[in-house]
């Protein structure tokens, strides 16, 4: 499939990256349906689970769309990050293996591509001639238009939706599959999700397209989906980057793990609990950020940095409501599906989940005793 070569962009900016990455963990609103119906073989939403997650070695190549309608505020520098969950995103993708993939971004006249080798990952920038070649992991990172894809996107929701209820889907013809469909139904009050609903190729397990929908929502909010799909093993020269030459821009850049810079420096450890939900560790050894509750009701907390941390501040104050704690200031930001919450004192944390802003002023008490 010989489909254009691209661009992805953007390096990752610290201070928003737990924020946005859970953010991103969607996508997307109703795409038009294919008009013939759909005859996918009976399937039980177990059996289903079960196929998706044996297909993340499954190749393919595609087309895919998503597109947002959370009503998240254009944050300073991260215009193109927002844009993710606020507008339509077209993606061509290619799938060989967990170590060799690409998905290519087109906006307009202009594209962007990423490009997974087994040795490290490419930027190429289509329309500023320049690739960038990426080294090291990105255990950590800002959120990017390769998470919408319907595969990588099925895979992080069913990983965070682990232990809620499962009920069958009637089928759905998607890019060309009569696709089997499960709804991943909400347990707690406490999270803004009312359910999650996928569909995928019940004979290899793909996943197809997603929808999430908002707690007293009446339509998803977030959908992506393939309008093309493929279950074919790309060729070697579509996945390969553009070889550096004096034509065209070159730079090398380490992958920044903003969560170890951050413990690094020691700018302050967590408590072992908030609200009466006992801690986990996000990444392994960095106790400067950890994961508080379970399945849909868990939020990330992490410690900032000074001026990182009085910025988070200012832009939720600005965009949220400012809320009374004990001691010190705190801020939160509802979006209808990720909730933000910033609280100052000595040190400066910021909490995001998909959780309701009441269970974040909650917290809020809670940490106002920690950074004071």
């Amino acid at each position: 499939m010989g489909w254009g070569r691209t661009v992805v962009g953007a390096q990752a900016r610290g201070r928003w990256a737990i924020v946005l990455s859970v953010i991103v963990v969607l996508s997307a609103i109703p795409i038009a349906l294919n008009l013939r119906p759909a005859r996918a073989a009976e399937i039980s939403p177990t059996v289903l689970k079960a196929k998706i997650a044996a297909s993340r070695g499954q190749p393919f190549e595609g087309y895919a769309q998503s597109t947002g309608l959370l009503p998240l505020p254009s944050l300073p520098n991260l215009a193109e990050v927002s844009a993710l969950v606020s507008t339509t995103t077209e993606l061509r993708t290619w799938y060989a293996a967990k170590d060799s993939w690409r998905v290519d971004v087109i906006d307009g006249s202009s594209e962007r591509d990423l490009y997974q080798t087994p040795t490290a990952q490419y930027i190429w920038d289509y329309g500023d001639n320049q690739l960038t070649r990426v080294a090291g992991d990105q255990p950590v990172r800002l959120p990017r238009a390769a998470d919408l894809i319907p595969t990588t996107l099925v895979h992080s929701l069913l990983d965070l939706a682990a232990g809620e209820k499962t009920e069958p889907l009637a089928a759905r013809r998607v890019a060309g599959v009569d696709a089997a469909g499960l709804r991943i139904v909400a347990g707690s009050a406490d999270t803004t999700v009312d359910h999650i609903d996928i569909w995928a190729d019940p004979v290899s397990g793909l996943p197809v397209q997603a929808e999430v929908t908002a707690r007293g929502g009446q339509r998803p909010v977030f959908v992506t989906r393939f309008l093309e799909l493929h279950l074919s093993t790309p060729g070697a020269a579509v996945l390969t980057p553009p070889a550096p030459r004096a034509a065209i821009g070159y730079s090398e850049t380490e992958a920044p793990d903003i969560l170890s810079a951050i413990n690094r420096r020691r700018f302050g450890v967590l408590p072992t609990q908030l609200i009466g939900l006992p801690r986990r560790d996000a990444v392994d050894g960095v106790s400067a950020a950890g994961v508080f509750g379970t399945g849909l009701t868990q939020f990330v907390v992490i410690s900032l940095p000074g001026r990182f941390g009085r910025q988070a501040y200012d832009q939720i104050a600005t965009y949220g409501t400012v809320v009374t704690v004990p001691q010190g200031d705190a801020a939160v930001l509802g979006t209808g599906l990720p909730s933000v919450l910033v609280v100052r004192g000595q040190r400066t944390y910021l909490v995001a989940g998909l959780v309701q802003p009441a269970v974040l002023q909650r917290v809020a008490g809670d940490l106002s005793a920690v950074a004071s």
